[in-house]
């Protein structure tokens, strides 16, 4: 009987640590942030309860709306409740920072959307970055093996595009830019 108590007792303390785990993903993912696994062990350390070696496959089991990433050197969570995985991923590239964030962007945008992407969009959220960052970083994506796809395209007013030469190629790109830029606007 005493072997069926504590067991009882264990799986309702992993209960809790589950369910406040998921509070935690639900919660920062309504204010737009994914929750690493060293943030949910931190959690619950400080409320005095131990994580559970099962909790972090748990979550997204038990919980339809809890969802896990890998990337940046750990796992993060997040609540499809509040957040797209697009919008996730998005914020996990950001953690990986500039240079991966600027080149699977342009990346996913050449190979789903078939488009460039303006290189002002960086500057925007939820990216934020300052120009001088982006143009650091394609600076150095130029100068650094992998990303040598990542390439550069200016429209007749001068504004810049990135695409990806691995999924579009230089003159289509082009022209798409100039679409975008000019031509939409010329040709309602």
């Amino acid at each position: 009987m005493k072997g069926r108590s504590e067991k009882n007792d264990r799986t309702g303390r992993e209960d809790a640590a589950a369910e406040r785990a998921a509070a935690l993903i639900r919660e920062k993912s309504s204010a737009g942030r994914l929750v690493s696994e060293s943030e949910i062990i931190s959690l619950l350390e400080e409320e005095r309860r131990k994580c559970p070696d099962s909790l972090f496959t748990r979550l997204p089991d038990e919980n339809e709306d809890v969802h896990r990433l890998s990337g940046a050197g750990s796992h993060f969570y997040y609540s499809s409740r509040h957040m797209t995985e697009i919008y996730a991923r998005l914020l996990l590239l950001k953690l990986e920072g500039p240079l991966r964030l600027i080149a699977e962007t342009v990346r996913r945008n050449s190979c789903a959307c078939r488009r460039p992407v303006p290189l002002d969009l960086f500057t925007q959220p939820p990216f934020n970055l300052t120009r001088q960052e982006v143009l650091d970083s394609l600076a150095e994506m130029s100068r650094t093996e992998g990303w040598e796809d990542i390439a550069v395209a200016s429209t007749s007013a001068s504004v810049v595009f990135l695409y990806s030469r691995a999924h579009l190629e230089t003159g289509h790109a082009e022209m798409l830019a100039e679409w975008l830029d000019v031509g939409q606007v010329q040709n309602p």
